[in-house]
C-alpha cells in the first residue's frame, strides 16, 4: 500500500527510475445490504451492514436531505460485516442513505437502505358520559310497582338502572328498555322501601355513569280512611253494660293494629244502645261505652288526643229488629278512621 518507484532497467543493466510512479491504495467499501431495513422512529435499535471492503475505525451514518444520524457502538467484524446501533427517537420519518465511511475517507452507500417510519398515533375513542335530565314519575308510594322513564343524555342499548341510598340495598330497575339514547323506560319495585329520596344512577355498557342526587321521593303509603274503615270492627256489649267483654278484646286487637299503623288519622269512637231504655239513658249508656274503648286504647299506646267520642244512644241501629237478635249488635261502639275531624253527623254518614 502506498507509492512506488518505477525503475526500467535494460539489457546493458542501466537504470532509469521514477520516484514514486505509482499508487497501490484501497478499494472503496461497498454496501449491499442492511438488516433490518426499517424501524419506527421511537426506538434505538442494532443494524447488521453486509458489504465489502470495510475498514477498522469505519463510520456508519444514515442520511438523508434533512438529516444524519450516526451509529455508535460500531463493530467491524471483517471486511464484509460490520454491526452497531442508531438512535431513531424523534428522527425524520422516510428513506435513508446506509452510508460507510472508511478511516482513509473512502465511502461507500446503499441509497433508500433504510426506512425509518413514524409511530403510529393511537386510535382514540371518545368515551361520552351519560346526564340524567329528570325521571318520570319523580315519586311513588312504597306499596307496589311503579313504572319511570328516564330523560337524559348519551344512554347505551344494555345500560342499568337503580336507585342508590345510603344505608340501604339499591334497587334495580326491572324491564328496562332504552328507547333511544335520550330516554329509558323501567320498573321499580318500591314495596315496603323506606319512605325518602332515593339517587337514580344509569350506567352505561362502557362503565360511564349518570348520577340524579335525591332524584326519586319514596312516600309512605296510607290507604284512604273509607278502606281502612272497612277492615275495621265494631266492638259489642251486653244489655245495660259498659264493661268490655272478654270474647270482644281479639277484634278489638286487630281494631288496635291499623289504628296504631295510621298515626296521622284522626280516631273517631261511636257510641250506640239498643232501642230498651230512654233517651238520655241510652245517650248516656253509648257514651260510657265509647269511653270505655278510648281508655283500653290510651292504655295500649294510642294517643288520646287523636281519639274523638260520639254517643248516639239508640238513634242509628245496625239492625232494625225488635227482639235479642237485632238488640246486641245496636249494643256497640263503631271505630274509624278520618283524614280530619268530622262533626257528630258526618261522622255516622262514613
Amino acid at each position: 500500500m502506498g507509492k512506488w518507484d518505477v525503475v526500467v532497467t535494460n539489457k546493458k543493466f542501466r537504470h532509469a527510475t521514477l520516484s514514486d510512479g505509482f499508487l497501490i491504495d484501497s478499494p472503496a467499501p461497498s454496501v449491499t445490504a442492511v438488516t433490518p431495513g426499517q424501524s419506527n422512529n421511537n426506538a434505538r435499535i442494532g443494524l447488521n451492514i453486509k458489504g465489502s471492503a470495510f475498514r477498522s475505525g469505519a463510520a456508519v451514518l444514515l442520511s438523508n436531505r434533512q438529516m444524519d444520524i450516526g451509529a455508535t457502538k460500531i463493530q467491524v467484524l471483517s471486511d464484509t460485516q460490520i454491526n452497531c446501533e442508531v438512535d431513531l427517537n424523534q428522527a425524520e420519518p422516510g428513506q435513508y442513505q446506509v452510508k460507510v465511511v472508511n478511516n482513509d475517507g473512502k465511502v461507500g452507500s446503499l441509497a433508500n437502505g433504510f426506512m425509518v417510519t413514524s409511530v403510529p398515533k393511537p386510535v382514540v375513542v371518545e368515551v361520552v358520559r351519560p346526564a340524567i335530565e329528570g325521571i318520570t314519575p319523580s315519586k311513588g308510594f312504597n306499596n307496589g310497582m311503579i313504572l319511570t322513564r328516564i330523560d337524559g343524555r348519551h344512554f347505551e342499548t344494555g345500560s342499568l338502572v337503580r336507585l342508590s341510598r345510603n344505608g340501604q340495598q339499591d334497587l334495580a330497575g326491572l324491564n328496562v328498555k332504552v328507547e333511544g339514547s335520550t330516554q329509558i323506560s323501567c320498573f321499580f319495585d318500591i314495596s315496603g322501601q323506606p319512605e325518602g329520596s332515593y339517587n337514580v344512577e344509569v350506567t352505561n355498557p362502557s362503565g360511564q355513569k349518570a348520577f340524579l342526587e335525591d332524584g326519586f321521593l319514596v312516600e309512605k303509603f296510607v290507604p284512604t280512611s273509607i278502606e281502612l274503615n272497612k277492615l275495621l270492627k265494631a266492638v259489642y256489649f251486653d244489655f245495660d253494660k259498659a264493661e268490655l267483654r272478654q270474647n270482644q278484646i281479639p277484634a278489638l286487637k286487630a281494631d288496635l293494629a291499623l289504628l296504631t299503623k295510621y298515626p296521622e288519622l284522626y280516631i273517631i269512637l261511636g257510641g250506640h244502645a239498643d232501642e230498651r231504655g230512654s233517651i238520655e239513658y241510652n245517650l248516656e249508656l253509648s257514651s260510657k261505652r265509647a269511653n270505655g274503648i278510648k281508655k283500653y286504647l290510651a292504655e295500649q299506646g294510642v294517643d288520646p288526643k287523636r281519639i274523638t267520642i260520639y254517643a248516639y244512644g239508640k238513634d242509628f241501629p245496625a239492625a232494625r229488629g225488635h227482639n235479642e237478635s237485632s238488640w246486641w249488635q245496636n249494643r256497640r261502639v263503631e271505630i274509624k278512621l278520618w283524614e280530619s275531624k268530622p262533626s257528630k253527623d258526618e261522622a255516622q254518614k262514613k
